[in-house]
């Protein structure tokens, strides 16, 4: 019977890459698989993330169950979103989810960086899950950018002050990158953040004693919604072999 040294000397891919390329998850994601003694490798627990296999000779398994790596190519769908539909596979209480926009052959794909119901814009899904984690992971630095619609303005300068030195807001510190009133628009704001928090802009305004009317995402990394001429409940695909460092 092989050793854990026997594999760690193999040449081949690392265990967690070839888990992630199984759909497990993202390579963060298979690691915690590894470690919490989930994963046998010819039959034989690992816990060594270092371990190397050869997917033409080597059994993998995944809680006594073989797995093999997804042959189908992996591909990043843009979704221009429209206000009203839910972030969600499946929820009893929304029939419009943002699933029901998409073909059938998408049902599976993962939401990197979610939008709330009633805000709308770029909207990024993904089959490849070491993707999903670089947008959606604020340690990758991805930035997103927006267009706020506010019910009235507290002052530019107020605005830039609390957002960029943060606001706490139940046990979180909420802050924006960059704030700043788009010239020639009464109570429109474009904001970057660095990180996302759930309804992060919409309680940083609030906390700020206004509303928001609406709320567009207009960028992720590289990608900016202005440039794909996508209408809104549309999406286009794309090859992620293609992608560098489009999103950090």
């Amino acid at each position: 019977m092989e050793s854990k040294d026997d594999f760690a000397s193999k040449e081949g891919i690392r265990i967690n890459r070839y888990l992630a390329d199984c759909g497990l998850g993202s390579r963060r994601k298979t690691e915690e698989l590894i470690l919490n003694g989930q994963i046998t490798v010819n039959g034989i627990l690992v816990k060594d993330l270092g371990i190397r296999v050869r997917p033409d000779t080597d059994v993998v398994s995944f809680q006594g169950k073989v797995v093999r790596p997804n042959v189908e190519p992996k591909v990043l769908l843009i979704l221009n979103k429209p206000a009203g539909y839910l972030c969600s596979h499946q929820d009893k209480f929304h029939e419009k989810t943002i699933f029901s926009l998409l073909p059938e052959t998408y049902k599976n794909f993962k939401i990197a960086g979610r939008l709330d119901l009633n805000s709308r814009g770029l909207l990024l899904l993904t089959n490849d899950g070491d993707l999903a984690q670089k947008i959606a992971h604020p340690s990758y630095g991805s930035e997103k950018e927006y267009l706020v619609w506010l019910r009235f303005d507290p002052g530019e300068k107020a605005i830039q002050t609390s957002f960029q030195k943060g606001i706490l807001d139940a046990g979180e510190i909420l802050r924006a990158k960059m704030v700043k009133l788009v010239p020639g628009k009464d109570c429109v704001y474009r904001i970057i953040l660095g990180e996302g928090k759930k309804r992060q802009i919409r309680r940083m305004f609030h906390a700020s004693g206004t509303s928001v009317l609406d709320l567009q995402r207009i960028r992720v990394g590289l990608i900016e919604l202005e440039k794909l001429n996508l209408e809104e409940g549309k999406f286009l695909l794309k090859d992620t072999s293609g992608f560098g460092n489009e999103f950090y």
